[in-house]
Formats: C-alpha cells, structure tokens, sequence
C-alpha cells in the first residue's frame, strides 16, 4: 500500500472512529439517566458497534462489496476483544476516577482504537489473496 493511502486510510478511520464515539458518547449520556451508567454503556455499545462496521467497511476501508459472513464474524470476533479492553479503562475511569461516565466511555474508546485498525486493515477488509496454485 502506498504511504499516501495508508495516511488517507488512517485519517478516515480516525474520522469514523470520532464520530462514532461522539455517537456513542451520545448515547450514553442519553441512556444514563433511565439506565444507570453501566446498563447505558451496554445499550450504546451494539448501536456504536454497527455504524463503526459500516462506515470502516464502505468509506475507511474502501470496501464496496457485499457484507460477507467472514468480515461480520471476524469484525464481531475483533470487537469482543476490543469490548474487554474498552470496558476495564472504562470501569476502571469510571471507579477510580471522578470523571462523568460519558466521557469515560469515550476515553476507553480510544484505548482500543489502534487494535482495532490493524486487525481490519490485515484481516477483516484486507482484499481477498489469490488462491495458491
């Protein structure tokens, strides 16, 4: 991959990825106040889940195709690791600090991001090989 693209590819993820924990963000702090902090974190997270599929699929990653059972289960695989790691900075944010459950959530968000491209930048949406012959 060129260096250009590369960068191109990491500002759109970085874009996506903002957005979808502003979006996220959001939610919980919509879902707080009739959920509690940690039943909102729960109830955002496959909202947050699915638009950060499709906007890394078609716009980050460039992938126009049709959404293959591979790319979901290995995305799905990606984020129950990428969910642990997000949710211990945010239960630790949200015991160990005095910072409002919204924006811990936004915070464990960003420690889970770098993970997140490299295994759908190698993995997920890497175009397909040719078949050995």
């Amino acid at each position: 991959m060129f260096k250009q693209e590369l960068i191109l590819r990491l500002l759109r993820f970085g874009l996506a990825g903002g957005g979808v924990t502003l979006v996220f963000m959001g939610l919980n702090w919509a879902f707080a106040p009739r959920l509690g902090p940690d039943l909102a974190y729960l109830a955002a997270y496959p909202l947050a889940v699915a638009l950060h599929f499709c906007l890394n699929k078609w716009w980050t990653f460039g992938d126009q195709g049709a959404v293959k059972t591979r790319q979901i289960s290995e995305y799905l695989a990606m984020m129950l690791v990428a969910f642990l790691i997000q949710t211990a900075v945010f239960k630790a944010l949200i015991h160990f600090t005095p910072m409002a459950p919204w924006i811990a959530s936004g915070v464990a968000t960003v420690a889970q991001m770098a993970l997140s491209f490299l295994f759908m930048q190698r993995r997920v949406f890497a175009p397909a090989r040719p078949a050995a012959q």
